[in-house]
Formats: structure tokens, sequence, C-alpha cells
């Protein structure tokens, strides 16, 4: 049986004599707290955004502030119907309080990671009435390497895995509190508006999810009276949220429901040209990286779920629920055509009480082997990087992740596999379970807090051209005709404050550059010749490219052009007037 008081093999003194800063009970809050603050939220605003998506979802929100139109999604001023408005507005509010930065265009992300760990916390509390063990699921889902990078990242991927989360848990609890309390309509419009919330950040699959797991999981509970006499109410409830938008951008846009619907749904997820398409077997894959370092653990998480009485009725439901939540979406995403690495998130709240739970019933029955196990995989691993690092910076063995003025990330990340491998065999050798626990957690934190600071410079280049955007945007006048590929023109139009870029690549703004009022908007090779000739000696002229441009662009270009070169990204400059020039790094 659990040890209701407070981790397994902990006493918590039962005196209130008990001071503040010894009292676990307030420490251990506080110190998740900070760890939250320390790993997600001060490390926002040092790196540069990232190609496309960062630089996507940080645009179309200041679109929509610089226009005032939050009804119609655009980038660079074409309209652009991959998601609903939910993830834009929250982003365009951090923007208006914190300026045109990073850290605003992350912060939401950041935010919804933390809500989402929270409610995996009132989660657990609610059914294992244990405050410790909530609070480890709660740093598991925060810790684990999928739920951070995506965490710290500006994609919309957070939000809808919030309000899933959210809907999930206040389904449970409509369903599985006492009859006088689960009459109200109330308690079942709850899951109802978290998941209308979660279709207008997502779309259709925030109602898909939720139909895949709660039907199967209310019918193997017996509660198909229940389901049939009550799913109306939370159905009702996502109706009324996401009907006002839905309404205005079908009489704004009167195709956006057939685009939305059979191109980024239907299309999607089963047609053989889906985007992304990638083998049933993918996410099993990287799994082992997305869930890192907890997977290590399932076998002590597996052993200690079946091993433990958990008290009833109400705690079998809970674990039905958890295992449906877990597995049937994992089975979806893997079935599905498309495949992003991201999909998978809304399955790690699950993942993330159960290991906790399993955990902690597997080390309180004495036993630690399998937690052992897990441990030393992880020490190993944390223990190779190091020593990868190591040779590769001091032999010559042809790669280096590190320049030779990259000393001071060198160190930050060689230190934190360092502190990762002792944490790891600490929980190895110690016996004190609290310290075995403790221990594990404080593995994957040090490489967490100094990720954000310790990225290469060649990593860098490759993904983000904002130092060259930022020094052309204090360099060409404002009447410079700016010319992107499709790769680029989210940045360009961030970093450069513009959405009247002209586009040599259609991309994944085709649609949106099929209008008849956009359609000059795109340079195809006779209407690239023609704006050489009328406005190459008389208005500069930036063309942006990742990787080299098209080369009828290229062979095309007056000798006034100026080729600068970035990482993975080509620029091509000339003012009104000026002579032919290569070079590399940054414009003079």
């Amino acid at each position: 049986m659990l040890n209701t008081t407070g981790l397994p093999g902990v006493k918590v003194p039962d005196t209130t004599a008990v001071r503040w800063y010894t009292d676990p009970a307030i420490l251990i809050p506080w110190g998740l707290l900070l760890v939250y603050l320390l790993i997600y939220i001060l490390p926002l605003g040092f790196r540069p955004l990232v190609i496309p998506d960062e630089a996507r979802y940080a645009e179309i929100p200041r679109e929509m502030l610089a226009t005032g139109d939050w009804v119609t999604p655009h980038l660079n001023s074409l309209r652009y119907f991959e998601k609903p408005p939910l993830g834009y507005w929250l982003n365009a509010l951090s923007i208006a309080v914190f300026g045109e930065n990073e850290f605003a265009a992350r912060f939401p992300s950041a935010l919804a990671a933390g809500a989402t760990a929270l409610i995996v916390f009132l989660f657990t509390l609610s059914v294992w009435k244990n405050r410790r063990i909530a609070l480890a699921a709660a740093l598991i889902q925060m810790t684990t390497l999928e739920v951070y990078t995506v965490g710290t990242f500006n994609v919309l991927d957070n939000f809808v895995t919030l309000f899933l989360t959210a809907g999930m848990y206040t389904f449970y609890l409509a369903a599985s509190s006492p009859q006088k309390v689960s009459a109200s309509w109330k308690v079942w419009a709850m899951p109802g508006i978290a998941l209308g919330l979660a279709f207008l950040a997502k779309g259709f699959l925030a109602f898909a999810i939720p139909v895949l797991v709660l039907i199967p999981w209310m019918l193997w509970q017996g509660r198909w009276r229940t389901l049939v006499t009550k799913s109306w109410l939370p159905i009702l409830a996502a109706i009324l949220v996401a009907l006002p938008w839905s309404i205005m951008i079908h009489l704004r846009e009167g195709d956006f429901w057939h685009y939305f619907f059979w191109e980024e749904h239907i299309r999607r997820f089963s047609s053989d040209d889906a985007q992304h398409v990638e083998p049933v077997y993918y996410f099993l894959m990287y799994l082992p990286a997305l869930a890192f370092p907890w997977l290590s653990l399932m076998p002590a998480t597996i052993s200690g779920l079946r091993e433990t009485d958990w008290g009833g009725l109400k705690n079998r439901g809970a674990m039905r629920l958890l295992w449906l939540w877990l597995l049937l979406p994992f089975i979806f995403f893997s079935a599905s055509s498309g495949k992003l690495l991201t999909y998978i998130l809304p399955c790690f709240p699950p993942f993330a009480v159960l290991t906790a739970v399993g955990v902690a019933g597997y080390l309180n029955s004495g036993r630690s082997k399998l937690f052992n196990f897990g441990m030393l995989l992880n020490t190993l691993i944390f223990l190779s990087l190091f020593a990868v690092l190591i040779t590769s910076q001091t032999l010559d063995v042809g790669f280096r992740a590190y320049g030779e003025n990259e000393y001071a990330r060198f160190t930050l990340i060689t230190l934190s596999f360092f502190l990762g491998a002792s944490a790891g065999l600490t929980a190895i050798l110690t016996k004190r379970t609290a310290i075995k626990l403790a221990s594990s957690m404080a593995l994957i934190i040090p490489l967490l807090f100094v990720i954000s600071f310790a990225f290469p410079n060649e990593a860098l280049q490759s993904k983000s051209p904002e130092q060259l955007l930022l020094q052309y945007r204090d360099q060409i006048p404002e009447n410079t005709i700016l010319i992107s590929d499709a790769s680029m023109v989210h940045a360009v139009a961030w970093y450069l404050k513009r959405d009247d870029i002209y586009m040599i690549r259609h991309g994944e703004l085709a649609y949106g550059l099929g209008y008849p009022d956009a359609t000059e908007r795109f340079l195809d090779k006779d209407r690239f010749r023609s704006m050489m000739d009328t406005y190459a000696s008389t208005r500069p002229i930036l063309i942006a490219c990742k990787g080299d441009c098209f080369e009828h662009i290229t062979n095309q270009l007056p000798a006034a052009f100026k080729k600068t070169t970035w990482g993975k990204f080509t620029f091509w400059y000339a003012p009104a007037t000026g002579t032919s020039e290569e070079s590399s790094g940054a414009p003079s």
C-alpha cells in the first residue's frame, strides 16, 4: 500500500513546530516552481527564432496586431488557413505586452506547458491523495525531453495539449463525482469548454482524441447510461465556445472550412501524398529520445503498477483512463500517414502520472533492481555524450560540435552531462528512497537549464537567419523590394517588419497565393525578369533564400547585386546603384 503521508519510505514529522525552511510540504512545491522558472521561463529570449515554425507563429500574430484583423490569419498578408486562431491570439497578446521579441513569442507556449504540468499534479492528487507523488508527476511531465523541447519553442502544440489535458481531467472529475454533484450541468460543461478551446487551437483533432479515449473508457466502466444522458452537455459547451469565430470566418472566407477540413485533416492524416509521410513505426523509433529520461524506468513503472493495491474502484477507473489516454492516441497517430514528432505531445500527461505512481509503488515495495537498471542506462548515455564531446574537442576526429571561440558553451554542456551522470550514479548507489527519486529527477535538470545557452553557432546558423536579417533591417531603405523563397518568408517578414514580400517559391503559402488578389505576389521566371528590368536601377532589392536561390533567379541578376552567405542562408542585395561583389558573412 502506498504511504499516503508522502513519497514512499519518507516520514513527515507529525509536529506543528516544523519550520517553513525544513518542511518538505512547503519546500517541494516552491522547488518545483523554481525549476519551472529556471528551465522554461528564463531561457526563452536567449535563442533566435527557428524557421519555419517559430517565425511563422510569431509573424501571424504580429500581422494580427498590425492590421487589427483577428478573424482571418494572414502570413505575409496572404491568407493562411492551416490552423484556427487561438494560438495566434495568445501569442499576439504576449507580443502586445512584451514587445516583438523572442521572449514574447515563446512565453505563451511555456505558460501552457507549465499549466499542463499543474493539471497533471491536480489529476494525480485527486486520485491518489499523495501530494509528493503528485508533485513528482508534474516534474516528470515538465522534464520529459519532448515536453520540454516543445514547451520552450513557439509552436501551437502546447496549447492543444493543455486544453486536451484539461478536458480529460474535468471529464474524469464529472464522471467520478457523487451523483448529486454530477447532476449539475456546470460540471459537465467544463470539459466541453476545454475541448472547445482545444478546437480553436488545433482543429477537429481536439474532438477526435477525446472521442477515441473517453467513449471506450466510459463503456469499460459500465457507464453507458451516463454517456448517453450526459455527453450532450460537453458537446454543446464545446460547440458554443467554437461557434462565434467559426461563423465569422465562414462569413469572411467562404472556402475556409473546405480547405481546413479536407486539406488539413483528411488529406494530412490519411492521404498517400500527405505532408510529412512517415512509416508506422516512426514514433516508436524516436520514443527513447522523446521520452528521455523516463522511458528507461518503464520496467519499474509497470512492475509497480501491477503489484500495487490501488484502493478501490475509483483508482482502478483512473488507471484505465490513463492507459487508454496514453495508448489509443499513440496508435492513432502512428497509423496516420502524416507525422510530426510534436503530434504525440498529448500522450505525455498520462505517461507522467503512470510513471510517478508506478515508480513510487515499485520503490515502496522495497525493490530497486529495475529502477537502478533504468538509471544506469541514463547515466551511461550521459557519460557517453560527455566522452564524445571531450574527444571531439580535444582530438582530431573529423568532427567538432563547437568552434574555437565557443569554449563557454562547450563547458556548460559538458558540465551538464557530468552533473547529470553524477545524479544518476547517486540514484543507483543510495539506499534511501527519497534520495533515489530526487536524484533521478536531478539527472536531466542541468542539461535542460543550459541547453538554450549552449547551442553551437553552426547549429544556430543552420536554423535561424536572425543575425543577418537584423543587420539588413538597420541598413536597407524602407522602399526596398523584398523577395524570398518559401522557407525564409516567415523570418524575413518578422525581422524586417514587412508583409509585402514577393515570393519565388509557393511552399505552404500556395493556397494563399492562389487568390486573385495575391497572384502578383508570386514571381515566376518571366515576372522576375520583368521586375529586374523595371526596378533594378531605381529601387533597392533584397532576395533571401535558404540554400542557393534558383538558377533562373541568379542568372538574371544585374551586376550590381552583392551575394552574402550566413550558414545555410543566401542573400542577394543591390541598392539603386552599385557594383557586383561576393562575400561571406554579414553585410558591410
